[in-house]
């Protein structure tokens, strides 16, 4: 199941990165909307944001809503995924390398019922329509 995983990951990862879409990357964005707390799946959202955004100089804005706002909980204990790293731990590098998060307010409180108290720093509350809605975003869902 995981290999078959792998092969799905990194197909899109070349589908994505070698598509004359993002051949001039000046204003490409990429918006990634994380709404499951599968822990396969979130991987897989963070290995492309993360693989983008270094090798494509391009804005990525992940946002996590519905069943992914979980992993913006300090508070949770998250499992570990093969890197030995957990899902908070890759957000937080992935902001560091200048990626953005946003979380959805409404799923924060109506499904995680997470305080803004218990979220992970620099995690942002705002801004999520500008970058859905930004001019040349390219958007998938996880």
């Amino acid at each position: 199941m995981k290999k078959s995983l792998s092969i799905i990951f990194f197909t899109l990862l070349y589908f994505v990165v070698n598509t004359s879409a993002f051949a001039d990357n000046s204003d490409k964005k990429l918006f990634v909307n994380l709404i499951s707390d599968d822990l396969d799946r979130a991987a897989m959202a963070l290995g492309i944001s993360n693989k983008v955004l270094s090798t494509e100089n391009i804005k990525v804005t992940i946002f996590l809503s519905a069943q992914g706002v979980r992993w913006a909980d300090k508070n949770i204990p998250q499992n570990s995924y093969v890197n030995g790293k957990t899902i908070p731990e890759m957000l937080q590098a992935f902001m560091k390398a200048g990626g953005q998060v946003i979380l959805c307010k409404m799923c924060m409180n109506n499904v995680g019922g997470i305080k803004q108290s218990e979220v992970i720093d620099g995690i942002k509350f705002t801004g999520t329509l500008e970058a859905l809605f930004a001019d040349d975003t390219t958007v998938l869902t996880y």
